[in-house]
């Protein structure tokens, strides 16, 4: 047996360790999407990372940091506009023409040499990169089975924080010695590449189905109607006011508190995306047993730990603790969010609660860090903030207890059990 062999007998058992037994067709989207993740981890690890930190060196305020975390979610607020679109074109098409021109904009960083302008492109980015996301829910609905879908998603984000784990190390020592106006743009040129990968799913759509969905009292109407998800919408908002609240004063803590560097900010970087890609083992199993809401609450009480840490820091060891919890909350939230609402949803309508999802995330993160800045204005102290940051989520993961999710395995959504569980994640007897 020769090498090239060996390698591929040892990616095909890794590949079914992880993922399972696989259709031909279902193994080729897998391995594409998996293609692409690799691309865009390189893409997100160049630029992500580093870029508050470097709006902060460029002479970004406190309130700049705030409206710049504000700003990037106008995408989701206006995902309900995605279903108009498409109602006409193919889902594909949208994200493809979204991603390209969203990601293309890095090569522009090139030529910035001021804060304005970096926050400007990272608006605009994260404007259509959250645009598209009801498409690309109604994507991964299409082309993976409901059977056996978290672990083959997981499998291709392991892809992308594999990548994201080797890179953001080398990232955060290139920033330091050649600077951003180098390496952003070479990392844009990943972003575009991931896109072009992603055009080689094949996803037979047919005849575009007639949305129900034509107006945007539509989708308002959704939400009076299903009360049990419009109780998860207010959790989820508590989750990511818990979460966002205090995510200005990150840099804040990192640059002038500790006085980090970028390399020693990479090295927190690389313990978050170990976990972050570990943690994919963990929760595309237990959404394939337990469900996308299962993992939501779970990573919400895990949240908790982070605006605590940040509160008592004094040296980079003490932010570890943080940089584990954001790299499990970031696994969980990512496969979560989507599992989570392809299972509440109406099965015929899951692009619509998509949206509806999206919308809510955006307008709870366009306001909380104006939320973060009046706290601030008044007087109050960044212990104040951390600590309301920690009571959100705590209620947060109490209201998600009143949620009802479906059975994993039921199609149909026909039987629906209320999650109970006991402090952190025991889980009680299913109430039917």
């Amino acid at each position: 047996m020769n090498t090239k062999e060996s390698l591929g007998r040892a990616g095909g058992w890794i590949e079914a360790a992880l993922a399972g037994s696989l259709s031909p067709s279902v193994r080729r989207v897998m391995h594409i999407e998996l293609s692409m993740s690799l691309a865009y981890g390189v893409f997100y690890a160049t630029i992500f990372p580093f870029t508050q930190v470097v709006l902060r060196r460029m002479g970004a305020t406190v309130d700049m940091l705030a409206i710049y975390t504000a700003l990037l979610f106008v995408g989701s607020v206006f995902t309900s506009f995605s279903i108009v679109l498409m109602r006409r074109r193919r889902t594909i098409n949208i994200i493809v023409f979204c991603w390209l021109l969203g990601r293309s904009l890095f090569l522009l960083t090139a030529f910035v040499t001021g804060a304005v302008q970096l926050m400007a492109i990272g608006v605009v980015f994260w404007l259509l990169e959250e645009f598209v996301i009801p498409a690309y829910t109604r994507v991964v609905q299409k082309i993976y089975p409901e059977s056996g879908r978290g672990k083959v998603m997981s499998m291709v984000q392991m892809g992308r924080v594999s990548t994201i784990l080797l890179v953001t190390p080398l990232a955060g020592w290139a920033l330091d010695h050649v600077g951003y106006r180098v390496l952003f743009p070479i990392g844009a040129l990943f972003g575009i590449l991931a896109t072009f990968i992603f055009t080689r799913i094949d996803l037979e759509e047919g005849e575009l189905p007639p949305r129900r969905t034509k107006a945007f009292s539509d989708l308002w109407q959704i939400v009076r109607s299903d009360r049990n998800y419009a109780v998860y919408l207010v959790s989820h908002s508590l989750f990511g006011m818990g979460a966002l609240l205090c995510w200005p004063l990150f840099p804040i803590v990192q640059v002038d508190r500790l006085q980090l560097s970028y390399s020693e900010i990479g090295l927190l970087g690389l313990v978050e995306s170990i976990t972050w890609f570990l943690s994919y083992l963990l929760w595309g199993r237990m959404i394939d047993r337990r469900g996308g809401l299962f993992v939501i609450r779970a990573i919400c009480a895990i949240s908790i730990v982070t605006p605590l840490n940040y509160l008592w820091a004094q040296n980079l060891w003490m932010l570890l603790p943080s940089a584990i919890a954001r790299g499990l909350g970031m696994a969980g939230f990512e496969l979560g969010r989507i599992s989570a609402g392809i299972q509440l949803a109406d099965p015929d309508r899951v692009t619509e609660y998509a949206a509806i999802q999206s919308t809510v995330v955006g307008l709870r993160g366009l306001v909380t860090p104006f939320v973060t800045i009046g706290l601030l204005r008044l007087g109050a102290p960044h212990s104040a903030v951390f600590l309301l940051s920690a009571v959100l989520l705590v209620m947060s993961w109490v209201i998600f207890g009143r949620v009802e999710a479906p059975t994993p395995g039921d199609e149909g959504y026909r039987e629906r059990q209320r999650l109970r569980y006991r402090w952190p994640f025991r889980r009680r007897i299913a109430r039917l």
